[in-house]
């Protein structure tokens, strides 16, 4: 009974063997190696992906807390400061300073508005300077060049001068001009030695020896000049104040020897004009030398006093004054205040001989027309007519010079100046212009706007700015 319980037993193992064998293949199936390919995938692209990235994040955390404005921002306030005291030097017209502290703000902050303005301000100074910089890139911030600009650095081949500027005058040769002043003052002297030799009949050796006398010192005149090496301008001052020195003496010499009941007499007047020729030639010598004037200079003193000369004897025909000797005091007056104005308001104007030619012309045409009614209106038996037409005469005087000026005005702009030299025209748009070689000149209406560059504003708030004087020094 037993040995057939353990031989069934033994036969129900066998038989379950199988059964318990089947369940083992699923567990030991290959399952898990399709779920294996995707993971060395991302284990072979990780690497390439960390390794850049954590570098940039460690700085950059610790700084945003650390300045909440950023370094950009605070060089750009600081090139802000730069340029807004860089902008009222150039208004004081300190463009060296100006243009080193707009080249340190550029230095500070290259990009943004402090550096637009800065490289603004440094075009305006080069401007004004007559600087002309290679390139139109500034430097960059290491190699900025701080130190202060020489002028006499700069080399005019590289740094042509402005359009504004004329280029340099010719040089006039005075011969012609102290030919024309020597034969008449040399006339003069002539007449002078004839009238005293025969003091009878004065012209009959004072005409003939003037002559003479007067082509040999024009002559003489020409080589005593290319010998001194003056220009046109020299011998016209020299010969300018020769002639009105000249004209002043004649006229003190006919009131002085004509007072009371005596005659002036001829060689009397010619010995006054030669004395007086003599100092104004002395006196214009030295002017010459320093050569103060330029050619148009001395026209302006030419015009003027011949309009106060004659004026002055119109206006002696205006006072109808008791004894003649007035009309020379009047003359003298009139002479020597034209001589002064001239000499005065020369070097702050803009003539020229061709301009003052015009103008004494308009002068004469208008002190001339009132004569032309003279013979409708004259009358022997009353001094009226006289009077109406020396007053009409002074004011045609007047308003001639002042109609001349007018007309001529901005006539030969810029060439007024010494021979060989250049003209300056630096001064800044203005109504009223003072040049820094001291010269003036009218601009006209010197209208111009708000430049946002130098003054930043929010959009709509320009504005436009007249400037009535304005000056180069």
């Amino acid at each position: 009974m037993v040995r057939l319980t353990t031989g069934a037993t033994l036969l129900a193992l066998l038989c379950a063997a199988p059964a318990f064998a089947q369940p083992r293949p699923p567990i030991q199936a290959p399952q898990p190696p399709p779920p294996a390919p995707p993971e060395p995938a991302p284990v072979e692209q990780a690497p390439p992906a960390p390794a850049p990235t954590p570098a940039p994040p460690p700085p950059a955390a610790p700084t945003a807390p650390q300045d909440p404005y950023g370094q950009d921002v605070l060089n750009e306030q600081i090139a802000e400061e730069l340029v807004g005291r860089a902008q009222q030097l150039l208004e004081a017209r300190l463009f060296l300073d100006a243009k080193q502290l707009a080249a340190e703000a550029i230095a500070k902050s290259p990009k943004g508005n402090a550096a637009d303005r800065a490289r603004f301000i440094i075009k305006t100074v080069n401007a004004q300077l007559d600087i002309k910089e290679e390139g139109a890139a500034p430097p960059p911030a290491p190699k900025v060049d701080l130190s202060p600009i020489d002028s006499s650095q700069i080399d005019p081949s590289k740094n042509p001068p402005p359009s504004q500027q004329q280029p340099e005058t010719p040089v006039h040769d005075g011969r012609n001009a102290a030919m024309i002043h020597g034969a008449l003052y040399g006339g003069t002297l002539g007449a002078t030695i004839g009238a005293f030799i025969n003091q009878d009949s004065p012209a009959t050796v004072a005409v003939p020896l003037g002559i003479a006398t007067g082509v040999g010192a024009g002559l003489l005149s020409r080589r005593l000049v290319r010998s001194l090496k003056w220009d046109e301008a020299q011998v016209r001052t020299a010969g300018s104040f020769n002639l009105w020195g000249g004209v002043v003496g004649g006229l003190f010499a006919e009131a002085a020897t004509g007072a009371g009941d005596n005659d002036p007499t001829a060689g009397g007047i010619l010995l006054g004009a030669s004395l007086g020729g003599a100092l104004g030639l002395a006196g214009g010598g030295m002017l010459a030398k320093n050569k103060k004037l330029t050619r148009g200079d001395v026209a302006l003193v030419d015009t003027l006093a011949g309009i106060g000369t004659v004026g002055g004897l119109t206006v002696g025909m205006l006072m109808q004054p008791a004894q003649v000797e007035a009309y020379s005091i009047n003359a003298i007056i009139g002479a020597l205040g034209g001589v002064v104005v001239g000499y005065i308001a020369a070097p702050q104007t803009n003539t020229t001989p061709r301009r003052m030619l015009r103008v004494a012309g308009i002068a004469a045409a208008g002190g001339a027309l009132p004569f032309l009614i003279y013979a409708g209106i004259a009358d022997s038996s009353t001094s009226s007519d006289e009077r109406v037409v020396g007053g009409l005469s002074t004011l045609g005087l007047l308003a001639g010079a002042y109609l001349g000026f007018r007309l001529t005005r901005g006539m030969d702009e810029g060439l007024d100046v010494q021979d060989g030299k250049k003209s300056t025209d630096d001064a800044p748009a203005a109504t009223l212009r003072r040049n820094s070689d001291g010269s003036w000149a009218f601009g006209g209406v010197g209208v111009s706007a708000l430049s946002s560059q130098l003054s930043p504003q929010r959009r709509g708030e320009h504005g436009a700015m007249l400037t009535l004087l304005g000056g180069a020094f």
